[in-house]
């Protein structure tokens, strides 16, 4: 299994976060996650801050495989390569699961605070975000300029 992404920007994308200690609950994460702005500031400045991106536990996942990789090159016999491969696998596997429920509550976050800003009917704003064609920020700016009924 690869990654599609390269190694680079993973590692540029890494490198803005901070190194995560050892805790048995999340033995599989190495990195913290970045702060977010609480709901009391508008939407725009959590926009911008960065609240609504992509979580950063998808690009911890896809650099596990470059960690493997790293790690097959050292091993000495399958039983330690097999080992390696588990440990990998089940640290991807596990931060993937941690992408798709950070990511379902973003997006929750993300429409229930454009409904709150704009008074945009919850519908009416799923169906433009999902024909929609461009940044969060052009969205944003995009029902900025419209007027809703509820």
């Amino acid at each position: 299994m690869t990654t599609r992404l390269p190694r680079e920007f993973l590692e540029e994308q890494l490198a803005k976060l901070t190194p995560a200690s050892y805790n048995p609950y999340y033995w599989h994460r190495r990195y913290k996650a970045k702060e977010e702005l609480s709901s009391k500031y508008p939407l725009y400045e959590r926009i911008v801050h960065g609240d609504f991106d992509p979580s950063e536990y998808y690009y911890q996942a896809e650099h596990e495989m470059y960690l493997l990789e790293d790690k097959l090159k050292t091993c000495k016999n399958l039983e330690e390569e097999h080992d390696a491969r588990q440990l990998f696998m089940e640290r991807r596997r596990k931060l993937l699961e941690d992408y798709e429920k950070e990511e379902r509550k973003r997006v929750e976050k993300l429409t229930n605070a454009f409904v709150k800003t704009f008074s945009v009917n919850k519908d009416q704003l799923e169906t433009i975000m999902d024909t929609f064609d461009g940044s969060l920020l052009d969205l944003y700016n995009y029902i900025k300029n419209r007027k809703y009924e509820q």
